[in-house]
């Protein structure tokens, strides 16, 4: 035998057998391997790998020198796969289908594609605006599992602090112990009525102007229907009746069809503008102030913080479109 070649060989098994004398496979003869087996034919095989078809025999010789079979029965110029070559295809072809899944993987936690997020809001937000940002990412990261509970503000913030929910929004509460909270967005409040409503011809509306007529309003934020009692109170305008109801969608949909004149967030009165309702300013120093929370005790993942990414460009083109549809009612005689 060639002195290179033993040399070689040598040099090989200190890579292909571990202490305990178990066979390692190298990853290049593997290769070389799979393309004779797929091509049919080393030529082809040495093309497909851009190597030469010299280069392409000595892997294969000194593989099955290693394995100490042979892999391909030679006739002329025509290698016939042995049957142990066709076993241990399957194998090869199962440890590339791995790698293959592996890569992708690691492609996808690269880009943000993959893992999962809690996305917790209160009904204001969860009801149109965060369900079309929730679509548009997912689409973009499509192995990420999304949850989005929909809860009260106290909810929502112990179970930031849990660390249960990765990224929560609801009204603002100051400091929190475990969160970190960041101004998303204000919306004031703003009375919503049907076009052939006495009000829809004001321009800003005091809680004064409301009295006696009936007044469909929300329960369920915190501290804010306490507030805006308050404020009728002080100012002397009892509503004929209240009607209290879970969301300002509902609140919207009861003025839609007549049932009265709604006190809603600015974000939510937007929507309506297309079926017809008319929005005026309601001349009260009430507003919903929105803040995004996150655990504070957590690192961030890479999704949640691409989320958060989308979250905020999306709450400052709401703050500019109230702000402008703000400025032209302001502008109105």
């Amino acid at each position: 035998m060639d002195s290179s070649v033993q040399v070689e060989q040598h040099n090989l098994k200190s890579i292909y057998f571990s202490r305990d004398e178990r066979l390692v496979m190298n990853i290049r003869q593997i290769e070389v391997f799979r393309e004779i087996m797929s091509a049919g034919s080393v030529t082809e095989a040495a093309r497909r790998l851009n190597i030469s078809q010299p280069a392409i025999s000595k892997h294969l010789r000194l593989m099955e020198h290693d394995l100490g079979f042979d892999l391909f029965l030679r006739k002329g110029n025509q290698l016939i796969p042995t049957v142990e070559a066709l076993a241990l295809i399957e194998q090869v072809e199962q440890v590339y289908t791995g790698l293959d899944s592996l890569s992708r993987f690691a492609d996808d936690l690269k880009r943000n594609r993959h893992g999962d997020l809690t996305v917790a809001a209160m009904p204001l937000l969860a009801q149109r605006w965060l369900p079309k940002l929730v679509a548009s990412f997912a689409k973009t990261h499509s192995n990420v599992s999304l949850s989005i509970p929909v809860r009260s503000t106290d909810w929502i913030a112990r179970a930031v602090a849990a660390g249960t929910v990765d990224i929560g929004i609801g009204l603002d509460r100051g400091t929190e112990p475990g969160i970190e909270t960041s101004k998303l967005m204000c919306l004031p409040l703003v009375c919503v009525c049907a076009p052939d409503h006495t009000l829809a011809g004001s321009g800003r509306i005091s809680p004064r102007a409301l009295k006696g007529y009936d007044l469909i309003t929300l329960s369920n934020f915190d501290r804010w229907p306490l507030e805006l009692d308050r404020v009728l109170e002080d100012s002397g305008a009892l509503p004929a009746r209240r009607l209290d109801v879970f969301t300002a969608h509902i609140a919207c949909e009861l003025v839609v069809h007549g049932a009265g004149v709604a006190i809603v967030d600015a974000l939510t009165a937007l929507d309506y503008l297309e079926q017809g309702l008319v929005l005026r300013p309601l001349d009260a120093n009430i507003a919903f102030e929105i803040s995004l929370m996150q655990p504070r005790l957590r690192q961030s993942s890479r999704v949640a913080r691409a989320m958060c990414t989308i979250i905020n460009a999306a709450a400052e083109r709401i703050d500019a479109d109230v702000v402008q549809f703000w400025g032209k009612l302001e502008d109105r005689p």
